[in-house]
């Protein structure tokens, strides 16, 4: 490489000849492999600051066939680096690869991929407003997936299997994430697949937060109230399309057949004193949704929530908190109609909490909830829940966790399904009790004791009760 005056510019060469030969048929084996590499590559200004570089690589690779290393592929890559804005304020890159490769077998389609990043942050009168986005375009694939669920000691997996339909046979559709550790007996594992679908990842995040805070000690008295808001907006989509051949840089266009998974989230947070405790109030909305296409079918889960929270201290050993959520949860199964079902719920859960001491509180809390279900059976679920909470630590001797929870789901259809086991979060019809305890017990500078108890009992069911220590060492 040589330094320019206001830049650099190179050139790169590497290669490999690896040929691994058999001792005993002296013939060459699968890990036997070659390939040239020429780069050149150009560039202005500073790369510890701003700057911007191009390049290109052109690559061959001989792989093993009939006994002897030949050709099989060659490929130009172009390619882009900068750094265009770079100050406490603002900060721009853009990194971009666009490679073309061109195989020797005319029966084997030739292929374009493209891989890039861009990154943008901006922050506005002394970090009044301040903005933050990435977008990315990337070129790969995804196998067509098969699954399965296999058994695991108990207490070691994380789904529960629940036979619906009483025939004893392992189901997909009768699998459920675990809802108490007893229950966690499968793991789900992924199936040797070779079918693999060419995808094009099209992946935006943005989030955009407001804070006046700075205002707190203005003489302004409109700009002094306004220091107690604040506002925090945040987006994301992840989108894998399968490739056409050509290249979609609109992320927000409609959907079409070519859709293999996507990923999103948007969330709004209005705060009023946030990070305090006297009067602090916060209304949060949230909407998410996932589409998976797997070997049975597309699975698809979409949600909305509406969250209000206050929280007031008073006394300095009374902290008060109201929890207020209105939402809906869909699920679509495209092959699996029982597992489908569309939740409206409506919440509302105050707690009081004494503060003894800096380590040690007390909570009593109470919830009232209500759920419906407006497809297919049409259940519904009445429930309240009423328990109690400590939290007993001494620095590094000890620290002491306890809660004690009683239900009462006043449940409407048939609850041996998977949208009541949704509903009811694994619980029973009417009444049912829960409780559990976790003690960490510092041994030695290096050794800690965990011991942690977890009990349940339904209307019908028998007393449950779940068990585990752990020895932590640190080296």
């Amino acid at each position: 490489m040589y330094s320019l005056k206001n830049g650099w510019i190179g050139a790169k060469t590497s290669l490999e000849n690896n040929q691994q030969e058999d001792k005993t048929t002296k013939l060459l084996t699968g890990f036997s492999q070659k390939y040239n590499a020429y780069e050149v590559f150009t560039g202005v200004g500073d790369s510890t600051a701003i700057f911007t570089e191009v390049g290109y690589k052109y690559r061959t690779n001989d792989s093993l066939n009939n006994g002897v290393l030949n050709r099989v592929n060659n490929s130009n890559t172009y390619y882009l680096k900068s750094r265009l804005l770079n100050s406490p304020q603002s900060k721009l890159s853009l990194h971009a690869n666009y490679r073309t490769l061109y195989h020797e077998d005319d029966t084997i389609e030739n292929e374009e991929a493209l891989n890039s990043r861009l990154l943008y942050s901006q922050s506005f009168f002394k970090q009044f407003l301040q903005f933050n986005t990435a977008f990315e375009v990337n070129s790969g694939v995804v196998p067509e997936q098969d699954f399965t669920y296999i058994a695991v000691d108990e207490g070691q997996g994380y789904y529960t299997w629940i036979d619906y339909n009483g025939n004893g046979v392992q189901e997909l559709n009768e699998f459920e994430v675990a809802q108490f550790q007893d229950q966690a007996n499968f793991v789900k594992i992924l199936l040797p697949n070779q079918v693999f679908i060419k995808t094009q990842q099209n992946k935006l995040s943005t989030s955009l937060h407001i804070n006046p805070k700075s205002w707190v000690d203005s003489d302004n008295g409109f700009k002094k109230v306004l220091s107690h808001f604040s506002n925090q907006t945040s987006l994301l989509i992840d989108k894998k399309t399968k490739r056409d051949g050509a290249f979609k840089f609109n992320i927000f266009k409609q959907e079409s057949d070519d859709l293999r998974t996507i990923n999103s989230s948007f969330k709004n947070t209005f705060y009023f004193n946030r990070g305090k405790q006297r009067y602090s109030t916060s209304y949060t909305y949230l909407q998410n949704r996932s589409r998976n296409i797997l070997s049975i079918g597309f699975q698809e889960n979409n949600s909305k929530n509406q969250q209000l929270l206050f929280i007031h201290k008073a006394l300095n050993t009374w902290l008060f908190e109201l929890r207020n959520n209105i939402g809906s949860t869909h699920n679509a199964s495209e092959n699996f109609s029982a597992n489908n079902y569309k939740l409206e719920h409506w919440n509302v859960s105050p707690k009081i909490s004494y503060l003894a001491s800096a380590n040690t509180k007390l909570d009593l809390f109470y919830k009232y909830s209500v759920q419906e279900n407006r497809i297919g059976a049409l259940e519904t679920l009445n429930q309240q829940r009423m328990g109690v909470s400590f939290s007993i630590a001494k620095k590094d001797k000890i620290s002491l966790n306890g809660e004690f929870n009683y239900y009462i789901n006043d449940f409407t259809g048939t609850s041996f399904s998977p949208v009541a086991y949704q509903m009811l979060e694994g619980l029973e019809k009417g009444e049912n009790l829960t409780w559990n305890a976790f003690v960490q017990k510092r041994i030695t500078k290096f050794l800690d004791l965990n011991i942690s108890y977890f009990g349940r009992k339904g209307e019908t069911s028998k007393t449950i009760h779940n068990g585990t220590i752990q020895l932590k060492a640190f080296f």
